[in-house]
């Protein structure tokens, strides 16, 4: 584990560098336009290219700040994820070659509530399945980051729309899944003296 140097989310996305032409590229074979990505063109945070290092449980730090020389450092892309008020929650890093997507702090379990559709109340939420479909909708809907931070904001949602039958399969499963507490009783006098 590292020592943080600070915790502000905006600050560090912007450790990352802008995208160079191949990364423009293989985004735009995996269907996304480059105003989504570019901030010049776009009207959405960018995506920047950063070197990282997952760590367990869906986080990742920024390689710059590990010291470990036999850590696995990759090149992954990274976007702020902000609130549904727009206040920056945290970093999302995402690898496409291994399809890992993990948050720097892990404090947010979706990636896009601050424009989660263009619907109105009515209308489901819409979930992606993984970033690049999302980016190459325009950013209208959710990507799940993190399944137990995402769990509760689903089930408040009044219907979800999955991309397709094995997404909302999998969405229902993820959703289905209660880690109860343990409940313990206190033992009263009365009880211990009879016993």
């Amino acid at each position: 584990m590292i020592a943080r140097r600070h915790l502000d989310p905006e600050r560090a996305h912007w450790r990352g560098r802008e995208l160079r032409d191949v990364d423009f590229d293989a985004l735009r074979r995996a269907g996304v336009p480059g105003a989504t990505v570019n901030w010049v063109r776009g009207d959405f945070e960018p995506l920047l290219r950063t070197l990282i290092v997952f760590r367990r449980g869906a986080r990742f730090d920024y390689a710059v700040d590990i010291r470990d020389a036999d850590a696995k450092r990759l090149a992954a892309y990274t976007i702020l994820a902000r609130d549904p008020d727009g206040a920056p929650l945290d970093v999302v890093a995402w690898h496409p070659r291994s399809a890992r997507v993990a948050t720097w702090l892990g404090t947010t379990g979706l990636l896009g509530l601050d424009h989660p559709c263009g619907a109105t109340a009515q209308d489901p939420l819409i979930v992606f399945p993984e970033p690049a479909s999302w980016l190459a909708s325009g950013r209208a809907g959710v990507v799940v980051v993190n399944e137990r931070l995402a769990r509760p904001e689903l089930l408040a949602a009044g219907s979800i729309q999955a991309a397709n039958v094995a997404h909302g399969e999998a969405l229902e499963t993820m959703l289905s899944k209660v880690r109860l507490p343990r409940i313990v009783v206190p033992a009263f006098a009365h009880e211990r003296a009879a016993a």
